[in-house]
């Protein structure tokens, strides 16, 4: 069997020999096997002409004459032995390249430089597979564009190769490090830290100094994955410090999902009859499973003091998927310190099983505050009212006809409370990058640009639910004052105020 479960996208640094390492597996399939087809796959002419002279002609002609089979051709761009009716070809990246045949091996090389499109070659070339065909994607980054979409969707096994695993790549000119950059003296402290010797961070240093646009060496011998791919557009938050935050990143977690009992409580009429149904959810459990998509941090504070139960306080952000292929994401933070402790993200999942998983989050973490975004649907709110949850986030706006102010439960995105709760988020994660935890929302903070029409959002295929969720939470982390009212939900209950629960010598006075 050559092949995997799932395909191989290696993500590189330049000039890192991978190319030239994947040719020569191609090739030596093809002296080997019977009824072999590899395939690979260039960017453009010139590089197709180098792969197959430079890199596969190369080896093939250094091999001991016994060794070669019996050929039919050699061509420019195609090796083909009739004996073992096996062959590998290159071309340059087409749409309709490699339709009509029928493929054990392709390699895509440069994938984020094709010119065509990536969903094109997949319904031809890539049809074009057997069953356990092995299939490489192999790159250096090129901005945000499908290879970037590729390797978010997990559909590969993602292999990001760091450029000082290449060990070709040191120097002795010392005089490099004496730089007064204020970027090159940052990363080269982290380089430190991430134990790579002083000859390799002497190396980066030189090819810092030798770039005129300094911010190349981020693309081209990048320190992680999300570094990796720049994307266009002016990004609102740090990206040089969260990709610095990323390449250390260890944070480990809990992943699973709450398990549940919900029971129905019959409606009776005077008569009798049953006429409906109200439930409630009971025997809240958290169960680790790899499939799983809450991820926890920090379990949630209690403890006894002075025979007094103290809890800290938490909220929850949440944003509804709304249209096309969004996400459902939560944000839980500890509201003494600000910190992520616990995200929730799940792409498909019905309106009201995601408020049922808000409802225990909440209730896990103390009975939080939850605030979930209502613009494409008040379902959820509407199901966390009718379960009973007692904490909900209740917004005001002002009605064009009364002298009065509405209130709604849940919260209100517009134009003037968009960028409100994204400025604080700037700031927030500014100050302190590590209170977030997660390291998906960090990758989406990557992503989100101020667009040419002045408005913040994820760049072109990119998504910005977990930022949004985030943002909701830490802004009414500290916008609580009209949640002291008793609200009707079916209920007799009073939304807590966080003034009133207890507070340790950490809290925030926000």
């Amino acid at each position: 069997m050559l092949g995997t479960s799932k395909p191989f996208f290696v993500l590189k640094g330049r000039q890192q020999g991978f190319t030239t390492v994947i040719t020569a597996i191609q090739l030596a399939y093809a002296i080997v096997r019977k009824n072999f087809s590899g395939f690979t796959l260039a960017d453009r002419d010139d590089n197709t002409k180098a792969i197959f002279i430079d890199k596969a002609k190369l080896i093939y002609n250094n091999l001991p004459e016994r060794l070669k089979p019996t050929e039919r051709f050699n061509s420019v761009n195609e090796l083909f032995f009739d004996k073992l009716n096996s062959s590998w070809r290159i071309a340059s990246a087409t749409s309709n390249v490699g339709r009509s045949r029928t493929l054990s091996f392709i390699h895509y090389s440069e994938v984020a430089f094709f010119h065509c499109a990536l969903a094109d070659l997949q319904k031809s070339i890539q049809e074009a597979a057997i069953k356990d065909a092995l299939c490489i994607y192999e790159t250096t980054a090129n901005g945000f564009n499908e290879a970037k979409a590729l390797w978010d969707s997990h559909a590969c096994h993602n292999l990001f190769y760091e450029w000082w695993k290449t060990p070709e790549y040191v120097s002795n000119e010392y005089e490099y490090l004496t730089n007064t950059d204020t970027w090159l003296t940052k990363r080269l402290e982290t380089l430190e830290k991430l134990g790579l010797s002083r000859e390799q961070r002497t190396w980066y240093a030189k090819k810092y100094s030798s770039y005129i646009d300094k911010s190349s060496i981020k693309q081209e011998y990048p320190c992680s994955p999300e570094e990796a791919f720049v994307s266009s557009g002016s990004c609102i938050f740090d990206k040089d410090e969260i990709s610095e935050y990323l390449s250390t990143f260890d944070i480990k977690s809990r992943l699973g999902v709450f398990e549940y009992d919900k029971i129905a409580h019959p409606i009776m009429s005077p008569e009798g009859k049953l006429i409906g149904c109200t439930y409630s959810i009971e025997n809240i459990r958290f169960i680790d499973t790899p499939s799983g998509f809450i991820s926890i941090v920090d379990m949630p504070f209690c403890e006894s003091k002075n025979q007094e139960q103290l809890k800290k306080p938490y909220v929850i952000g949440a944003d509804t998927a709304g249209t096309g292929k969004d996400y459902f994401t939560a944000k839980v933070l500890d509201n003494t310190t600000g910190k992520c402790v616990a995200t929730l993200r799940k792409q498909y999942i019905d309106e009201d099983l995601f408020a049922e998983q808000l409802y225990c989050l909440g209730k896990f973490y103390n009975n939080a505050l939850i605030g979930v975004e209502t613009n494409y649907s008040r379902h959820p709110v509407r199901h966390l009212r009718s379960l009973g949850y007692d904490n909900l986030y209740i917004s005001r706006s002002m009605s064009t006809f009364k002298d009065e102010s509405e209130k709604h439960y849940g919260f209100i995105t517009t134009s003037v409370s968009r960028p409100i709760i994204i400025s604080n988020l700037v700031t927030i994660m500014r100050e302190n990058l590590q209170l977030e935890t997660d390291r998906e929302t960090l990758k989406e903070m990557t992503t989100f640009i101020k667009r040419d029409d002045g408005k913040s959002a994820a760049c072109d295929g990119a998504h910005d639910d977990l930022v949004m969720a985030s943002a909701i939470a830490h802004y009414i982390a500290i916008d609580y004052e009209h949640n002291t009212e008793k609200i009707d939900t079916g209920n007799d209950f009073l939304v807590s105020n966080f003034s009133t629960l207890p507070q340790n010598d950490t809290f925030l006075e926000w």
